[in-house]
C-alpha cells in the first residue's frame, strides 16, 4: 500500500464558496422536519410490503390469517379463527411477541396446540408495524402475563439486518439521490431556499451523499451535543458535513443577490 502524507487538500474552500451565505439552524431544522414528514407515509408503505413479501415467503399462509385475527374472534368463524391461531402460534412463539400467555407459549411447545389454542383464544390481539430497529431490546419477559393483549408486532418477523435495511433505505435514497443531484437540495431544503455544497467546488458524488446520510448517526449517538457545532464551527458543519466535507449555504433570489451585492459596493 502506497504511503499518503498529511496534506491541506481536505480543508480547501474554493473560492466561489468563499463568503458564501450559511444556511441557519432554524432554516437547517425546520428542512429536516419537512423531509422527515414528507417520508413517513413512503417508508411505512415500503415497511408493509416488504413485511408481506417476508411473510409469503417464511410462513405461507400467515398473510391470509393476520386478516382473521385483525377481524377478531367474533368476525370469525370458529374454523376459520382455529386455523389462524394454528399459523400464527408457532409464530409468535418464535418471535417473543409481547403479552403472549406463557400457558399458550407452554402448551404449543408440548405438542398441546388445542389447549395452546383455547388459551390464545382468551386474548386480545393488537396488529402493530413499528419502523424501532431495536424493538427486540423491548424484552419479552417485562411484558409476559401482565396484559390480554398480545402486540403481534410485524417488524420481528423480520431479519435484523432487512429491518434496518427497510427502516432507512426510502430515507436514504431521498437524501442520497436529491443531495447528489443538480440543485443538491431535497423537497425541505428546496422550500427553505438552502442546498448542501462540497466546499471544494466539486459535485457530492453519490457515494459521497450516501455515507453523508450514514453520517446523520452521530447526532443521536452523541445525544445531540453536537449539535452546538451550528454555533461553534465557522462553517456550520455537523459531523455527517466534515465527513462529506459539505457545508448548507441559504440560496437567495437573483434580485436579492443583486441588492446586497449593490450594498456591499456603497458600504463605507
Amino acid at each position: 500500500m502506497a504511503v499518503r502524507y498529511v496534506s491541506e487538500e481536505p480543508h480547501r474552500v474554493a473560492p466561489e464558496h468563499v463568503g458564501a451565505e450559511l444556511a441557519s439552524p432554524a432554516r437547517r431544522g425546520a428542512a429536516l422536519a419537512i423531509d422527515v414528514l414528507l417520508l413517513l407515509v413512503p417508508s411505512l408503505l415500503v415497511a408493509i410490503a416488504v413485511v408481506a413479501a417476508f411473510l409469503s415467503i417464511r410462513h405461507p399462509g400467515a398473510l391470509g390469517a393476520i386478516g382473521t385475527i385483525v377481524a377478531d374472534r367474533e368476525g370469525s368463524t370458529p374454523a376459520a379463527w382455529n386455523a389462524a391461531m394454528k399459523t400464527w402460534l408457532p409464530i409468535l412463539v418464535e418471535a417473543k411477541m409481547p403479552g403472549l400467555s406463557p400457558e399458550a407459549r407452554r402448551a404449543w411447545e408440548e405438542g398441546r396446540s388445542d389447549e395452546a389454542v383455547e388459551a390464545l383464544g382468551r386474548q386480545n390481539f393488537l396488529v402493530v408495524l413499528n419502523l424501532d430497529t431495536h424493538a427486540e431490546e423491548h424484552g419479552y419477559a417485562a411484558a409476559e402475563g401482565k396484559t390480554p393483549t398480545v402486540r403481534v408486532e410485524l417488524q420481528r418477523l423480520l431479519p435484523h439486518a432487512l429491518r434496518v435495511v427497510t427502516a432507512y433505505g426510502v430515507a436514504a435514497l431521498y437524501f442520497a439521490l436529491l443531495h447528489a443531484g443538480r440543485k443538491g437540495a431535497t423537497l425541505g431544503k428546496r422550500l427553505l431556499r438552502i442546498r448542501v455544497v462540497r466546499l471544494d467546488g466539486h459535485r457530492l458524488t453519490l457515494p459521497e451523499s450516501l455515507e453523508r446520510f450514514v453520517g446523520y448517526l452521530h447526532i443521536p449517538g452523541s445525544l445531540g451535543l453536537n449539535l452546538v457545532d451550528l454555533w461553534h464551527d465557522p462553517n456550520r458543519r455537523l459531523p455527517h458535513d466534515r465527513v462529506a466535507h459539505t457545508a448548507v449555504l441559504r440560496v437567495r433570489a437573483a434580485g436579492a443577490k443583486a441588492a446586497r451585492a449593490r450594498a456591499a459596493r456603497v458600504r463605507p
